[in-house]
């Protein structure tokens, strides 16, 4: 059950956040000016290429076999960390915010740079006030470890 409803809600999440929000916020566009970067837009295509690999690499992590998952939801008893885990504690997430930061240089409309940014911030709250509680009730001491040696957002890279 746990992968079904992983796979369901993190696509449906990229999709919201990598095509439906862009999308929406192209609709607006009309009522802001444009931004122009010029040839710098296309280092757009750079982190995307880098973005969508990483969450889907990340996506995969939390499928392997054997073991458990650091999700705030359907996880078994243990805390167990893989990958990109042990250097940042949201891979999947910044993976996507790459992605989304991608899409805002390459499109350079500023309904998309006000769009990115309002759902990073959005991400960074639903992380602090909802996943991370969440794991620290779930598992205690073992978490609040993890949280004071590895960065929320930005890669830490001396391995956990």
């Amino acid at each position: 059950m746990f992968v079904f409803k992983t796979v369901v809600w993190g696509t449906i999440f990229s999709f919201l956040a990598l095509i439906a929000g862009p999308w929406l916020a192209l609709q607006f566009d009309a009522s802001f000016p444009l931004i122009d970067l010029g040839d710098i837009r296309y280092a757009g295509i750079a982190l995307m290429a880098i973005g969508i690999p990483f969450s889907l690499y990340c996506a995969a992590i939390l499928f392997l076999p054997g073991t458990n998952r650091p999700m705030p939801y359907d996880t078994g008893d243990d805390f167990v960390i893989e990958g990109p885990y042990r250097y940042v504690r949201n891979p999947f997430l910044l993976g996507i915010i790459i992605t989304l930061i991608g899409e805002m240089i390459l499109m350079s409309r500023l309904a998309m740079c006000a769009y990115t940014f309002l759902l990073i911030w959005c991400l960074h709250f639903w992380v602090v006030f909802f996943e991370e509680p969440s794991l620290m009730e779930r598992f205690e001491d073992e978490y609040k470890d993890y949280k004071n040696a590895v960065p929320r957002w930005l890669p830490k890279f001396k391995r956990y």
